[in-house]
């Protein structure tokens, strides 16, 4: 299976950062764990990754936190949120740092889709990126546009005598 990416997962509770590992390999990623945010920025410090699926209550560095500090990143991964938080308490996290939201207790479904959505970004920003370098630019001799006439040659030209 080809490999669609790099996730590190960041929660506290070992037996779902383990069982999101597990699934995100299932889906193609290659996946690393870290227990809470301070491990995961030593994580990243080592390695890039190209998306980070980060629980937001956690000791140490809480994912609020995480998420903040990995959007001043230079190389930084699609961030997607895992939690039992309502609608209110997300309210603080910025919306234009995470691309998307995953309910705890999740469906498997719904993390698959999210980590699709995820490398379907991946793919979309490298090809803005290609698609936003300029093209050469024509020397103004050799554009011509539609339905303009040639002109005239001077060494072609009929002499006035």
């Amino acid at each position: 299976m080809e490999k669609k990416g790099r996730l590190l997962v960041v929660d506290d509770d070992r037996a779902i950062r383990k069982l999101l590992e597990r699934i995100a390999r299932r889906a193609g990623f290659e996946a690393d764990g870290a227990k809470d945010g301070v491990e995961a920025l030593e994580m990243l410090d080592r390695a890039d990754y190209d998306v980070a699926l980060i629980d937001l209550m956690m000791p140490r560095l809480s994912g609020y936190e995480l998420v903040q500090r990995v959007s001043t990143r230079k190389k930084r991964p699609i961030v997607i949120v895992a939690t039992a938080l309502t609608n209110g308490d997300l309210a603080s996290v910025d919306d234009t740092l995470v691309r998307h939201v995953i309910r705890k207790p999740f469906d498997v479904n719904a993390v698959i889709a999210a980590l699709t959505d995820a490398v379907k970004d991946l793919h979309a920003d490298a090809t803005f990126a290609v698609a936003a370098e300029p093209a050469p630019a024509a020397p103004e001799a050799e554009v011509k546009k539609e339905g303009e006439a040639e002109p005239p040659d001077p060494l072609k030209a009929p002499s006035p005598c």
